[in-house]
């Protein structure tokens, strides 16, 4: 392989390559050369179309990194990591497809990434840790692990990926420790994310936040997921808004643990395990408004057999308000879970053709909750206080009662 000298942003090189690819023997130490050169000058070294095999490719410094869309990969010999951006600033990837291994930055300020392809890796496509910018309008199919794995982020924007065919999670926002994050997720398409490893809710998320506040996850459109669409573990002030739900195996919008301060609203969900809870106030989970959301179709079972096809459920410091949720297979709206329930109200929502409509904890040491203006119909019994499981509160099934219009 040779480098073609052309006049391209202060004497960096264009990659040239004879027919579509590298000659066998030298293509990872001369494209490595050619990185440096672009970091030299802060230019841009630009491949061409072809398959190129690549690993351990380091960059260091600023330069973008151009390949014609759809056309140029970087292939890693046995799943080796194709690239290593570390300590860098200005770094812009653009038009590669990488095939076979993980992408990694660390560190990295003012990161680009996009029209990118990440396939058949054997660990995750993409990982971020400790970096700021975006990775927008890539393509991630055919990883074992994870899609796209952030931790630490110092402002990043997910946006405009499509994500699907992934063995354990699709994206993951997390923190080392609980604290502000603040990363954007939205308008991505994320479908048919696994639980290979299994477990009962650490994998097969399409959205997975972990310990990290402040986040955005909006405008998506996930689907087929073999747990929950959107997982919050112990993110605190986290925004959920105007996502497209479907067929989820297990609670479709999840926040769970140690989380304080959520808001779920205006989203669409259909045809899953479990609407959204909010939930484990035995860990700290607490201080939520789950509103203007459509929850429907809600059957129970999926992957983890057990689990109970409630619309909507919650256990502390949380309104409930202008939801519509029809035909959740056991309980529209939930309110409370044994000593569990404080400050819990459920206001004007419609709850219609569910096996049970609301349902609130009279266990010791729960304490209560407001119920009013929703508008109950065709559910087996209306309103009606639980033990855990267990009913121990007749049926509040005729007319208006306390304010909720029933029938």
């Amino acid at each position: 392989m040779n480098f073609a000298r052309r006049s391209l942003l202060a004497g960096v090189p264009l990659l040239a390559a004879a027919g579509s690819s590298f000659a066998k023997t030298n293509q990872i130490g001369d494209l490595q050369a050619g990185v440096e050169k672009a970091i030299e000058g802060e230019g841009v070294l630009r491949l061409p179309a072809g398959s190129f095999t690549v690993s351990d490719l380091r960059i260091s410094g600023t330069m973008r990194l151009e390949g014609v869309a759809g056309r140029t990969t970087l292939v890693s010999p046995g799943g080796a990591p194709v690239l290593l951006i570390e300590a860098a600033e200005r770094v812009t990837i653009s038009g590669i497809i990488f095939d076979g291994g993980e992408v990694t930055a660390r560190d990295a300020r003012d990161l680009a990434i996009e029209a990118c392809g990440f396939v058949n890796s054997k660990a995750s496509g993409l990982r971020l840790e400790g970096c700021s910018g975006r990775v927008t309008g890539n393509r991630f199919t055919d990883i074992v692990e994870t899609a796209l794995f952030a931790r630490d982020s110092k402002g990043l924007e997910i946006s405009g990926n499509h994500v699907h065919d992934v063995g354990n999670n699709g994206i993951q926002v997390w923190t080392s420790e609980p604290a502000e994050d603040g990363t954007l997720v939205c308008n991505n398409r994320v479908e048919r994310i696994s639980a290979k490893d299994g477990g009962t809710g650490q994998n097969g998320n399409g959205i997975n936040i972990y310990k990290a506040g402040n986040v955005l996850v909006s405008g998506n459109r996930i689907s087929d997921c073999a747990f929950s669409a959107v997982r919050n573990n112990a993110g605190s002030n986290c925004q959920i808004i105007g996502n497209s739900i479907s067929r989820t195996g297990e609670v479709a919008i999840y926040c769970e643990f140690a989380f304080e301060g959520a808001l779920v609203s205006g989203n669409l969900i259909e045809d899953v395990a479990f609407g959204i809870s909010l939930t484990n106030f035995n860990e700290g989970g607490r201080l939520a408004v789950c509103a203007n959301n459509i929850v429907r179709k809600v059957k129970g079972g999926g992957s983890l057999p057990h689990t109970s096809g409630i619309g909507i459920a919650a256990e502390a410091d949380t309104q409930i308000t202008g939801n519509v949720i029809e035909d959740a297979a056991d309980t529209g709206i939930n309110l409370g879970w044994g000593k569990y329930c404080r400050n819990l109200s459920a206001i004007g929502n419609i709850v219609r053709n569910c096996g049970r409509g609301i349902a609130f904890s009279l266990s010791e040491g729960a304490g209560p909750v407001m119920i009013t203006g929703n508008r109950i119909a065709g559910t087996k019994t209306a309103i009606q206080g639980m033990n855990y499981t267990e009913t121990v509160s007749g049926d509040l099934d005729k007319g208006l009662i306390a304010g909720n219009l029933i029938s």
